[in-house]
């Protein structure tokens, strides 16, 4: 009945164990699926970062463009004043000679009327006198073609004048279109740099939409990383409570009540046999040399069970080549018990024992070899079993 309690005891605690390690076995995997999704979301946060940093580096090189365009327009611009100028001042020019030039015309024709007149009226009179009081027939000669002389460089600074006159005004009526064109280009260059100036505000916008999404996503990775940051640090808490709850557990388990020292000499024999090989040195005729046996072995009926000597916590199961599969119970206090050769174990690691409690069976090999470690040192067993040598 003591051993059917001790037994549910042991079986309540693995499974409490067991729950309690699947518990933070969860814990620890949902905090690290949120941690990876976070960074996950972090590094397309970074990505989007990149992206709207090249998009504003792209609107900023445009903006930076389009205000050049926009200097250099309204360059143009002043150019195309200042070349209008010049054409207004030309006509102005141009202008002011076609009216100096009429007045010169009506002056020649004046004049050439008036002595005209005077000679007609007084035709009898002077132009007689002037031509026939002559002192000599040359004289009179030279007067008549002098006359004639005076009419005809009239007549050709008339014609000379409206030759110039004609220039001036193709010149004035070229200058005109010139104008207009002129006007029509600065007209088209101010509507183009309205268009610059409305796509210059757009991108402005546009650039301060794409700093303020660029801020957002940082401001939001910014608190994807401290969430990180507190769900490593939870992550970590979770690993130490895990840790500290094992420790607590395997103390619970390791917990033995009785010191196997005081029990030198009064131990349980493991199986029911006989020694067929002490402890300590040995002589190996086949061999023919000394082997030192770190323990004993008995001789055993395969279908024997093997005991724990004394409570204890199964430390180590394994399998040793020569040796089978292995035992190793921790006793407290630096001593243990090593039991070879088993099969058909009835206990695991990390479980606790009973003294006289079978844990396995006695192997076809029919021995059990069993050590005794105390102190790092390893003990005769038959000195610390009972009725032993």
């Amino acid at each position: 009945m003591k051993k059917l309690k001790f037994y549910l005891i042991i079986l309540l605690i693995t499974s409490l164990a067991f729950n309690q390690d699947q518990s933070f076995d969860k814990s620890i995997k949902d905090t690290e699926e949120q941690i990876n999704r976070l960074k996950a979301s972090i590094n397309s946060g970074n990505k989007e970062v990149e992206k709207l940093k090249t998009q504003s580096k792209k609107t900023k090189d445009i903006i930076e463009l389009t205000r050049r365009n926009i200097k250099n327009s309204n360059a143009l611009i002043n150019a195309y004043d200042k070349k209008i100028s010049l054409y207004n001042k030309q006509l102005v020019n141009l202008e002011n000679a076609i009216i100096r030039n009429n007045q010169s015309i009506n002056d020649i024709k004046k004049s050439y009327e008036i002595r005209s007149i005077s000679l007609y009226k007084n035709r009898n009179n002077d132009l007689s006198n002037y031509i026939f009081n002559s002192k000599s027939f040359s004289q009179m000669i030279y007067r008549l073609k002098y006359f004639n002389i005076i009419s005809e460089i009239n007549q050709k600074s008339v014609n000379k004048i409206k030759t110039t006159q004609k220039f001036n005004r193709q010149k004035t009526s070229e200058i005109s279109g010139l104008l207009d064109r002129v006007e029509e280009s600065k007209n088209y260059k101010k509507t183009e740099i309205s268009s610059l100036n409305q796509k210059k505000r757009y991108q402005e916008k546009l650039l301060k939409q794409l700093k303020k999404e660029e801020n957002e996503v940082k401001a939001e990775i910014a608190i994807q990383l401290q969430q990180i940051d507190a769900l490593e640090k939870l992550r970590k808490q979770i690993i130490s409570d895990r840790k500290k709850y094992n420790e607590q557990q395997l103390a619970s388990l390791k917990r033995i009540d009785k010191d196997i020292r005081n029990y030198k000499g009064k131990l349980d024999w493991p199986v029911q046999g006989k020694v067929v090989k002490s402890f300590g040195p040995q002589w190996n005729p086949r061999l023919n040399t000394t082997l030192d046996n770190p323990g004993i072995d008995i001789s055993a009926r395969a279908t024997l069970p093997v005991k724990s000597v004394f409570d204890g916590y199964v430390s180590t199961i394994t399998f040793i080549a020569g040796y089978g599969t292995t035992v190793i119970i921790d006793h407290n206090n630096s001593y243990y018990t090593v039991f070879t050769h088993l099969e058909n174990l009835l206990i695991s690691e990390n479980m606790n024992v009973k003294e006289g409690q079978n844990i396995g069976y006695v192997s076809n090999d029919n021995i059990i070899h069993f050590e005794i470690w105390g102190n790092n040192q390893k003990l005769n067993p038959e000195k610390w079993l009972v009725n032993g040598n």
